[in-house]
């Protein structure tokens, strides 16, 4: 790729700035930043020669950007915010097409983080090897002082118990625990600096997601209002993701091994580093597959993505992982903020016809997978249910708008097709002829809710008679009135939830393994009064020595009950798919016996991948050989602007009845012995489908199948006669689905 000055420059040079002409001033090189824009403002003069338009970023984010080229001795550098007259549509468009070429013409990166306070790398990586050497010299049980670490050692590890105390647990319980306070609090500071720069607002947004792929020789800047310091290469925090994670699970093997019991105060220990192995590990997913984004781009050229398939999947789950937003005015800066990672895709006249203001959501994101599709010959589409249809390119999935800022959600379940054709159509290789017919057997709605984490739960026998004995029976009660789950009762009530939506949505399988499972997604977090509340392996602990420990599956007669929880301190949700734009959502589940379930968006949707057979609902997110991230959440399934929609799960196996005979057995047999399941088949073979869709007398020429995505979600298509074209209807919730044809290629339109 041939060197390529911008348009124009900051620059400053004998003390004073300008925005310059490169040619004309005799530049031959420059670099560039990339940042975040701050507090939106109007519009101003901020007075630098040479600018003629007034500018949007906040005077506060430009003069950091001043101070950062006086700190790093900088006499040229691109800065969007004033080399670009954002109120030029047309010089934007021109703008937004060079980007690629801008940052690798660059001689360097800089990434300016706003932090309160400003941390070095290399101090948190002496201080892991600190952790390190500790661990792999001294028992997890023994003592600091009789352990011979040496004078220097033994005055560090003092300095940090008696340093800002870090860990989550206090150091009273810890010391009970026989745990060395300064290793703990040395490990927890250099944990939390990693993690708080990640969860930095910089790694939040679209544009600087493309900043950091395209950016060569990355390094980046601390800034608040006392100082601006040099933190280090960007490459040097991601290492320190795995860094972390690696002393992770050295800790809690260091503490656990010497002990053959283990008291409560070791267990609040453990927990908390259990919960730091999931956030970690989430995170370094995360960083694994950016720093694979960029060796595709590094390596690939300005056209990499044109033969990279894997990259192109990689790059939509690195961007979704993390849901990042745009300026809410701008949600076609969405897809924009990607234009420089796939350079070409789009010239500057069609970025200005196809993602301008006046476009829909729905035709600026078709505009995009249909020109990713065309470029590279594969067809591009989502794992979504569309709300709507299209006449042509009907694989590319309506999006609908919630009014809400959109976020990169947009991409999630991104997956390819096969080939894509000129005139629409698709070609691809699928599993057809599926054995049954989709019968629908459960309703799932969506609500917009008030943000709290309330569940409700209506057994379809609640207000019915259950037989109490030979001649007698009395009626099952109905909790109408709301309860409060407060503190240190979360933990057994949530488990308590779990095993009741697991007997419900997957009746005969293992309903403690179901729950294990849905926890462990979910990953709650709450306000407790005492550790021991939510113990290491809470899920189990919670309800160990009550009847919900070991529950039989024809035992809990889930029919019969009714919950009607607000689960008030429950504050976060680990899972990738609580976020500002789902917190709001609820989902109403209404299966045919006549039981309902309302809860919130990100329980219901891992509670619905959980069930045996999914592989939705086993893995979040996997790496591939080379470090590409593969998503597996079912974020994609239901999209948050489908409020007010409804949606059918049918089945092609399985008595779709078996519910409402269940519900009778569950009433019918003497409320101290177990209901018997018998012979009944509750369905499999299981996808989710539109409302509006149906199957019907006429439609028995109708033939089914699934394409297969490679872990992502299968794709339910069918077509009306042998020689019609096939269509995407669903999403597949089971992995497999009984079939008699196998594997044939299909053309889908």
């Amino acid at each position: 790729m041939s060197f390529v000055l911008p348009k124009r420059l900051l620059a400053y040079v004998d003390g004073k700035f300008s925005i310059i002409d490169p040619p004309a001033h005799g530049v031959h090189e420059f670099h560039i930043v990339s940042y975040t824009w701050g507090t939106k403002v109007p519009q101003y003069d901020p007075g630098i020669a040479g600018l003629n338009w007034t500018v949007k970023i906040s005077p506060e984010r430009l003069n950091d950007i001043k101070r950062l080229m006086q700190t790093a001795g900088l006499k040229y550098l691109w800065v969007d915010c004033v080399c670009i007259n954002q109120d030029d549509e047309e010089e934007k468009m021109i703008e937004i097409a060079k980007m690629y070429r801008y940052y690798k013409s660059a001689l360097q990166c800089h990434i300016l983080v706003h932090m309160d306070e400003v941390w070095y790398p290399q101090q948190i990586v002496e201080d892991l090897r600190f952790v390190d050497h500790i661990l792999s010299y001294m028992g997890g049980a023994a003592l600091a002082k009789e352990a011979r670490l040496g004078e220097n050692l033994t005055s560090i590890l003092n300095d940090w118990e008696h340093g800002k105390w870090m860990f989550p647990v206090d150091k009273g319980t810890v010391r009970s625990a026989g745990i060395e306070l300064g290793i703990l609090n040395c490990y927890a500071t250099s944990i939390y600096h990693v993690i708080t720069l990640f969860h930095n607002l910089y790694f939040s947004r679209v544009w600087t997601f493309q900043e950091m792929l395209l950016g060569k020789e990355i390094l980046m800047w601390g800034v608040n209002t006392e100082i601006v310091r040099e933190i280090g290469e960007l490459d040097t925090w991601m290492d320190l993701a795995t860094a972390c994670t690696d002393k992770a699970y050295k800790l809690q093997a260091w503490i656990e091994i010497p002990r053959v019991l283990k008291p409560n105060a070791v267990n609040a220990v453990l927990r908390v580093i259990e919960e730091h192995k999931i956030l970690l590990g989430g995170l370094q997913t995360q960083v694994k597959g950016i720093s694979s984004a960029r060796t595709d781009i590094i390596a690939g050229g300005p056209n990499w993505w044109e033969d990279n398939h894997k990259g192109i999947s990689n790059i939509f789950s690195a961007i979704s992982i993390t849901p990042r937003e745009c300026n809410p005015d701008e949600k076609a800066d969405v897809f924009k903020g990607l234009l420089g990672v796939f350079s070409g895709l789009f010239t500057a006249e069609e970025i200005g016809q196809k993602m301008n203001k006046n476009r829909t959501l729905d035709e600026i994101s078709f505009a995009f997978f249909q020109q990713l599709s065309l470029k590279t010959d594969c067809a591009w589409t989502r794992l979504s249910i569309s709300s709507g249809e299209r006449e042509s390119w009907d694989w590319i999935p309506v999006v609908a708008d919630s009014g809400q800022p959109l976020t990169t959600d947009c991409f999630s379940g991104v997956v390819n097709l096969g080939r894509a054709k000129a005139n629409g159509l698709a070609k691809s290789i699928a599993v057809t002829g599926l054995i049954g017919t989709p019968r629908p057997y459960m309703k799932i709605k969506m609500l917009e809710g008030d943000g709290s984490f309330r569940f409700i739960f209506k057994g379809c026998n609640c207000g019915k008679k259950v037989k109490t004995s030979t001649f007698g029976s009395e009626r099952i009660p109905t909790m109408d009135q709301c309860r409060d789950v407060v503190k240190d009762e979360t933990g057994r009530m949530l488990v308590q939830c779990a095993t009741l939506l697991g007997s419900i949505l997957d009746p005969v399988n293992d309903v403690v393994k179901y729950r294990r499972n849905l926890l462990r997604k979910l990953q709650p977090d709450w306000n407790w009064t005492d550790p021991s509340a939510k113990p290491t392996l809470w899920a189990d602990r919670c309800v160990s020595g009550t009847t919900w420990e070991n529950p039989h599956p024809e035992g809990v007669r889930a029919h019969n009950w009714s919950m009607n929880y607000n689960f008030v301190d429950i504050f976060d949700c680990g899972s990738r798919l609580y976020n500002k734009a789902t917190a709001n959502l609820l989902c109403e589940v209404t299966i045919n016996c006549g039981c309902t379930i309302t809860g919130p968006f990100v329980l219901m949707v891992e509670a619905l991948t959980a069930v045996h057979g999914s592989f939705l609902g086993d893995t979040s997110a996997a790496l591939d050989s080379d470090n590409r991230i593969v998503l597996r959440d079912g974020m994609g399934l239901i999209q948050v602007g489908d409020v007010g929609k409804a949606f059918n799960v049918v089945a092609f196996g399985g008595d779709v009845g078996a519910y409402k005979s269940y519900a009778s057995t569950c009433r019918s047999t003497k409320r101290d012995k177990t209901a018997p399941f018998g012979n009944k088949q509750f369905p499999y073979g299981r996808a989710l489908v539109r409302d509006e869709f149906s199957h019907g007398i006429g439609d028995v020429g109708r033939d089914y199948g699934y394409v297969e995505t490679g872990g992502s979600g299968n794709l339910l298509i069918y077509r009306g006669h042998p020689m019609g074209k096939y269509k995407i209807v669903g999403v597949c919730i089971d992995e497999h689905v009984a079939n008699k044809k196998g594997r044939n290629s299909v053309v889908i339109r």
